[in-house]
């Protein structure tokens, strides 16, 4: 050592005498004497700091690779499931460029599906190219059997029985059968080949009735009945019988697009009239076991539907995005009125709900729709009033109004909602819609002009165990009228 401080321009030597490699409990005198020793040597350390150029390294740091190639897929263990709906499923493309993010979602897509109890991956490469391995295995249980229950104030009480069976004809198929009885009987078939990336085909059928007292207006607007009638409200009875056959496909992975044949068995009926004393005021109506008959018609439509739907809750909804876009065209119908004509309905139904602040969302939507064509058919117009997620036909929800006041055969419609999670799964809602409804709105121009009807509402909702139990108190400015709606359960 001796040697090498000779040969040291600077040698920094703290005065250590009485000390020793055990002296652990001195160790702030030993430090302080080392810093001493260098400030005796800071004048030469400056000097020699003077002649030095700093130049800093720069840094590459590694990126972490966040995207792939997968050349070629392998999938095993799935037997009653193809090649098509686990790609579909997995919603990316062989050969092309897809995110890690992206095929993590593609594995919980297939996850959620519940046709596998476990689902194993692993990439593997190549010199040439890179291969996704699944190794699937198959949920034994293909039949499930659910029960619930809901109210409303349009169905009333019902209660649910689903069956479900996987597989029953063929690999990739799923059929769904719902009995549902309560105040009002109906039944809801679904049968669906889900062929993922190919194309995809189906059938519904469905029976749904129910009886809503509503204005004679209503009825007075939208079928030829004598001035004279002394009728103020009705109870009118809805039967609809729907039956459709398509086939689907997925375009750009998100929009699911249909089209189809359907047949339509409508009918509108009342008691009401059949036990007034001016009954005799109505001859162009038919009578069937004391009910006067509107409507009594077979519809025979071709249709196609466009649908986006990643809201991240149906009744709640907080961010996401929703399109549903619906054309029919009417070729041919029993024509009970004889008044049938080709003619064609459109509509649509977008909206986005965003967070504004934790726990407060918004949740936007824009609606319309038109009729095309002749016809003198108004059995399929529009009628907005009421609250509710499954309404059928053309039949759309309005706060501030009770179900089935607002005819028309076209109509636009604006609605806002802000919800605030003031707890976990509890909201307190407040809610806007504003809407122009009338014949012929997009010809006349009325569509762009101030809305004729408006409508607030104040809610609470509950994500209960028996689903979502909602309670609205809903008002209209200028109809000067208020109702409250009130639902338990998840609508079917």
């Amino acid at each position: 050592m001796e040697k090498k401080s000779k040969r040291t321009d600077i040698y920094i030597k703290p005065d250590m005498k009485g000390y020793n490699v055990i002296d652990f409990n001195l160790y702030n005198t030993i430090i302080e004497s080392g810093e001493n020793a260098a400030r005796d040597k800071y004048a030469d350390l400056k000097v020699l700091s003077s002649r030095q150029k700093s130049k800093e390294t720069p840094i590459n740091m590694a990126k972490p690779q966040d995207s792939l190639t997968i050349n070629r897929l392998v999938i095993t263990g799935a037997e009653n499931y193809s090649r098509g709906y686990v790609k579909g499923k997995l919603r990316f493309d062989i050969d092309k460029t897809t995110t890690f993010a992206k095929l993590q979602q593609g594995i919980s897509n297939l996850s959620a599906t519940g046709n596998f109890q476990t689902i194993r991956y692993k990439l593997r490469a190549n010199e040439v190219d890179q291969e996704l391995i699944l190794n699937l295995n198959e949920s034994r249980i293909k039949t499930f059997i659910r029960l619930g229950a809901h109210y409303d104030n349009l169905y009333q009480s019902a209660a649910i029985l689903n069956l479900t069976q996987k597989n029953m004809n063929t690999r990739d198929d799923v059929a769904s059968f719902d009995f549902i009885i309560g105040d009002n009987i109906r039944y809801n078939l679904q049968y669906y080949v889900d062929r993922g990336s190919y194309l995809s085909f189906g059938f519904n059928s469905r029976f749904n009735e129910f009886e809503k007292e509503v204005n004679f207006d209503l009825i007075r607007d939208n079928f030829e009945i004598p001035i004279g009638a002394n009728v103020n409200t009705i109870n009118l009875s809805v039967t609809d019988f729907t039956n459709q056959v398509y086939v689907q496909s997925v375009l750009r992975e998100e929009f699911a697009f249909r089209t189809g044949f359907e047949h339509k068995f409508l009918k509108y009926s009342t008691k009401t009239l059949g036990q007034n004393e001016d009954a005799n005021l109505l001859p162009p109506f038919k009578s069937e076991d004391d009910r006067t008959v509107f409507e009594k018609s077979n519809y025979y439509s071709v249709f196609g539907q466009l649908t986006l739907d990643t809201y991240d809750d149906s009744y709640f909804p907080s961010k996401g995005l929703y399109f549903d876009g619906d054309f029919h065209f009417y070729l041919l119908s029993s024509d009970f009125n004889d008044n049938f004509k080709e003619f064609s309905i459109g509509k649509a139904r977008m909206g986005t709900a965003f967070p504004l602040i934790p726990n407060l969302s918004l949740n936007i939507e824009t609606e319309g729709g038109f009729k095309l064509g002749t016809s003198n058919v108004t059995s399929f117009d529009f009628v907005l009033g009421g609250y509710g997620n499954h309404l059928i036909n053309n039949f759309t929800p309005f706060m501030g109004y009770d179900f089935l006041t607002l005819p028309g055969n076209s109509f636009v419609k604006a609605y806002g909602r802000l919800d605030f999670e003031f707890i976990p799964k509890n909201h307190l809602m407040f809610t806007a819609n504003y809407a122009n409804v009338a014949d012929d709105i997009f010809r006349t121009g009325e569509w762009f002009t101030n809305p004729d009807f408006s409508g607030y509402g104040i809610g609470y909702g509950w994500e209960s165990f028996l689903g979502p139990l909602q309670v609205h108190y809903a008002w209209s400015p200028e109809g000067k009228s208020s109702n409250f709606f009130f639902s338990l359960g998840y609508w079917f």
